[in-house]
C-alpha cells in the first residue's frame, strides 16, 4: 500500500484537515539512518510535521525547509519538503539516547529541548524572495511546536498531532498524523467540542495499524459522515542524490581546499546526511575534479 496524504474539509465548513500515513516511508528512513530509536522518533515526527505544513501552506512545486534547534542533545533537526508529497531530513546527533519517560515512551521533548526556535523557510518560486518565519519552541514535542508556529507566524489556529510507533526490531509499526485548521465559520462551541475530542483521541498508531488509511484518522476525529475528502497525494522520500551530483557540489569548493583533500587524504568521503550513506571519491576521481576546476579558472 502506498503512503498517502489526504486533504479534506468538514461538511459543515468549519474545519480544514490534512492527514498522512507514512509508515512505509518511515521504514525506509529507519533503514537509511544508523540511528537510535529516540532519533528515529524525532526525525519521523519532524518529517510528518513538515509534510503537513507544506500541504497547508504551499501549492504546486513550492518547497519548504523546517529547522528545529532547541539546544537539546538531539542537536538540530532539518526537514525539506514540498507540496507534492516529497520529503527528506536528518537529526544532527542520530545516536542520541535518554531514559524513557514513566509511561515507556521516548522523551522527545528532553532530546529536542526548548532553548531555541522552529524556523520555516518557504520557497515560493524563482521570482519571489523566500519567506522565513520563526517561533520560540513551546514544548519540544514537535507537533505542539508546529501548532504554535501555525498560530503565531501564519495566523492560522490549528491542532497538529504526529506519531511514530517503533517495534522492538527497529521497524516502524505505524507513522502518521494530522493537522486540523479552523475556518472562519467555526463557533466557540464547535471549537470546544473539537478540543474535547482531541483530548480523548486514541493513539494514532492504533488506528493506522488497523487500516493504514490516513482518512481513518479524520473519520475517528469528526465522524465518518462528517468528512469530505478533497484530494490526495502519494508521500515519498526525495530521490537520493547521485555521485555525479556530489561531484558537481565538490566543484563549487575552493581549489585550494580540494588540493588539500587530495594531499592529506588522497581523496574525499562525503556523507549524505539525508540517507546516512557514504560517497567516496578516490585519488583519481578527485584529481579529475581538480583538473576540471582548474580548466574553469583558466
Amino acid at each position: 500500500m502506498t503512503d498517502k496524504l489526504v486533504r479534506a474539509v468538514t461538511k459543515n465548513g468549519n474545519f480544514r484537515a490534512i492527514s498522512v500515513d507514512a509508515t512505509q516511508m518511515m521504514n525506509q528512513v529507519a533503514k537509511y539512518h544508523d540511528a537510535s530509536t529516540l532519533a528515529i522518533t524525532i526525525l519521523g515526527r519532524a518529517l510528518l510535521g513538515g509534510l503537513l505544513l507544506a500541504n497547508a501552506l504551499l501549492k504546486d512545486q513550492e518547497r519548504l525547509a523546517m529547522t528545529i534547534d532547541g539546544g537539546g542533545p538531539a542537536g538540530k533537526i532539518v526537514v525539506e519538503t514540498s507540496a507534492e508529497g516529497q520529503v527528506r531530513g536528518y537529526v544532527t546527533n542520530p545516536q542520541v539516547t535518554l531514559p524513557k519517560k514513566a509511561d515507556g515512551s521516548e522523551d522527545v521533548a528532553a532530546a529536542v529541548g526548548t532553548n531555541g526556535y522552529l524556523t520555516v523557510t518557504k520557497e515560493m518560486g524563482e521570482d519571489t524572495e523566500p519567506f522565513t518565519g520563526k517561533v520560540q519552541l513551546a514544548t519540544g514535542e514537535i507537533g505542539d511546536d508546529i501548532t504554535y508556529y501555525m498560530a503565531k507566524s501564519e495566523q492560522i489556529p490549528s491542532a497538529v498531532a504526529v506519531s511514530v510507533d517503533i517495534n522492538d526490531d527497529h521497524t516502524i509499526k505505524a507513522a502518521g498524523g494530522f493537522m486540523v485548521s479552523t475556518l472562519p465559520d467555526a463557533t466557540d462551541e464547535e471549537l470546544a467540542a473539537l478540543e474535547s475530542r482531541l483530548e480523548s483521541f486514541p493513539s494514532i498508531a492504533s488506528i493506522l495499524e488497523r487500516e493504514h488509511e490516513p482518512l481513518a484518522l479524520l473519520n475517528k476525529l469528526f465522524g465518518k459522515d462528517q468528512i469530505k475528502a478533497l484530494s490526495s497525494t502519494d508521500v515519498t522520500l526525495y530521490p537520493e542524490l547521485t555521485k555525479a551530483q556530489y561531484a558537481r557540489m565538490l566543484k563549487t569548493l575552493p581549489l585550494e581546499q580540494l588540493k588539500e583533500m587530495l594531499a592529506d587524504d588522497h581523496g574525499v568521503q562525503v556523507e549524505d546526511r539525508f540517507t546516512g550513506k557514504q560517497i567516496r571519491f578516490d585519488q583519481a576521481e578527485l584529481t579529475s575534479i581538480i583538473k576540471s576546476v582548474e580548466e574553469q579558472h583558466d
